[in-house]
C-alpha cells in the first residue's frame, strides 16, 4: 500500500504543479493595456491573443474537470476506494506459474456488500477478470507483479455464479488461466 500511497502522492503533486503553472502563465500573459512596437512601426498589444488565451482556459477546465470527475463519488471504483468505509470482506487471490491461486474454491460473497480483492502475483504480468455466465465482463484489473499489490473494491449486485480468467496475455499457457464458478454471490435481489 505504501508505495502506492507515493505514486498517488505525486500524482496530485504534478496535477497541482501544472494547474499552478496554467494559472500563472494565464496571469504573466494576459494582454495588459501595455503596447509595444512591432516590425514595420506597427503598434500591438502585449500579451496573448483571444484565442490563446481561450485555449488556456480550455487546458485549464479539462485538467480541473477531468480530475473532479475522475476522482468524484460518481465513479464507483473512486467512491469505494475514497469515500466508503474498509470495505467488508478482504479477498487475496495469489497468481503464479499460469494459474490461480485461492482461498477457497468457490468464493461465496453476499450481494451489496463491498468486496476487496487483492490480487499478488508471484512471477508474471497477469490479468484478473471476472465474467458473468452469458460471458460479459463484470470488472478486471491488470496484475503486476511483486513487489507491488494489486487491489480493487467491487459491490456485486446480483447474485449468481461468476468465472474467473486471466485477461493480460503472459505466455503460451494463458488460454487455460479459466476458473467456471469461482465467485459464487449469494443473496437475493433489491
Amino acid at each position: 500500500m505504501y508505495p502506492q500511497f507515493v505514486i498517488e502522492a505525486i500524482y496530485f503533486g504534478i496535477i497541482l504543479i501544472v494547474i499552478a503553472f496554467i494559472v500563472v502563465f494565464y496571469v504573466l500573459t494576459r494582454r495588459g493595456g501595455r503596447e509595444v512596437e512591432a516590425d514595420g512601426g506597427h503598434v500591438k498589444k502585449a500579451g496573448m491573443e483571444r484565442g490563446e488565451r481561450n485555449w488556456i482556459l480550455f487546458l485549464f477546465s479539462v485538467a480541473l474537470i477531468g480530475n473532479i470527475l475522475f476522482l468524484s463519488p460518481i465513479l464507483p471504483s473512486a467512491r469505494y476506494t475514497f469515500y466508503e468505509a474498509k470495505p467488508a470482506m478482504t479477498i487475496t487471490i495469489h497468481m503464479k506459474n499460469y494459474s490461480f491461486h485461492f482461498p477457497e474454491t468457490p468464493i461465496v460473497i453476499p450481494a451489496k456488500t463491498p468486496v476487496e480483492f487483492v490480487v499478488i502475483s508471484e512471477d508474471l504480468v497477469y490479468g484478473f477478470g471476472v465474467f458473468r455466465k452469458d460471458g460479459s465482463m463484470v470488472f478486471q484489473m491488470q496484475v503486476v507483479p511483486k513487489p507491488y499489490v494489486n487491489r480493487i473494491v467491487w459491490v456485486f449486485d446480483e447474485p449468481g455464479a461468476y468465472d474467473v480468467r486471466s485477461t493480460e496475455y503472459s505466455g503460451p499457457q494463458h488460454p487455460w488461466m479459466f476458473v467456471r464458478d469461482a465467485i459464487v454471490v449469494e443473496g437475493g435481489k433489491s
